[in-house]
């Protein structure tokens, strides 16, 4: 009994401390590239591999696909999640010649941040073709004959009126039918009601109650984005979350608005990316900040024609 008692002390400290040392390590960020050195128009690979086994922190200003990093344009940007941590893997294109050096990646856990090494990328220009074999510039030679060469000038001024008339009766039928030949503009879509509609039809869903958390947040970023958009000009659906957040800051009118709308990108980053999965309570509260936010920014409703009118004038 005493040397089975000895044996589950030793094997119970011995995960105790391989727990603590898991806990202890220092939080790593690596950055590789596939090919440093590449052509014009080709692409390459850079991986990040951020060593954190607790997954207590997260990753700092990863560009989102579609988008530019100085000279590189960035094709793609993957995420996934490891025993050991994450890694991450942007697809990079490059067009201008020349050598490019990436900042570091960073990892933020708490008040400190891991930074990766700094990748360089060599992009060498496209080698044209010699223009060695110039062949002389062939005689001159007569131009073969086609049938319709043979067709009189006139017929094509008579294919040309009955055009013209039927243009006309085409015309005409079309004013007869609908009484104008001016299609009438389409009406305006309000940005508030239709952001409603789209926030009401995405709850209808239950998304986030069905386990479709990265889903559920793509489609609340989106039409928040639209919103953005239609309601104050601003391009949303090509910015970054730091590009949206500094437009919002620039606009007198959100300026207000903009750690809520901090709150809500920077949880849909982490689903959508880290692979987060939040709690149903940040569900909700992300969900009522956006319908607050629109909430709070309704355009003000136009006055009725003929109000000013009908107001007495003393």
């Amino acid at each position: 009994m005493t040397r089975i008692s000895l044996r589950s002390t030793v094997a119970a400290l011995s995960l105790a401390a391989a727990a603590f040392a898991a806990e202890a390590a220092p939080v790593r960020v690596t950055a590789a590239i596939d090919s440093t050195v590449v052509e014009m128009g080709s692409r390459a690979t850079i991986t990040v591999t951020v060593a954190d086994p607790a997954r207590s922190g997260a990753i700092v200003g990863l560009p989102e696909p579609n988008t530019t990093l100085g000279d590189l344009d960035i094709i793609d940007v993957t995420a996934d999640t490891l025993p050991a941590g994450y890694e991450y893997r942007l697809t990079i294109q490059a067009f201008t010649p020349g050598v490019m050096t990436m900042a570091p990646f960073r990892y933020a856990v708490g008040a400190d941040t891991a930074e990766s090494d700094i990748l360089t990328l060599k992009v060498n220009p496209v080698g044209l073709d010699s223009l060695t074999t110039i062949n002389p510039m062939d005689s001159i030679t007569a131009a073969p004959s086609r049938w319709y060469d043979w067709i009189p000038v006139w017929t094509l001024w008579v294919l040309l009126g009955l055009a013209v008339a039927a243009i006309g009766i085409c015309l005409w039928l079309i004013y007869r039918k609908h009484g104008t030949l001016i299609p009438r503009a389409a009406k305006p879509v309000d940005p508030y009601r239709e952001a409603m509609d789209a926030l009401e039809g995405l709850r209808r869903r239950k998304l986030a109650e069905s386990g479709h958390e990265k889903e559920y947040y793509t489609s609340l970023v989106d039409i928040l984005r639209r919103y953005l958009d239609r309601r104050f000009g601003i391009n949303a659906m090509e910015m970054s979350s730091t590009q949206i957040l500094t437009s919002l800051h620039d606009n007198p009118e959100t300026r207000g608005d903009q750690p809520r709308i901090r709150q809500i990108l920077e949880l849909a980053d982490f689903v959508k990316f880290a692979k987060v999965r939040p709690i149903p309570e940040d569900n909700i509260k992300t969900y009522n900040g956006v319908v607050q936010f629109v909430e709070s920014t309704r355009p003000a409703p136009e006055p009725a024609e003929g109000a000013d009118a009908a107001t007495p004038k003393k």
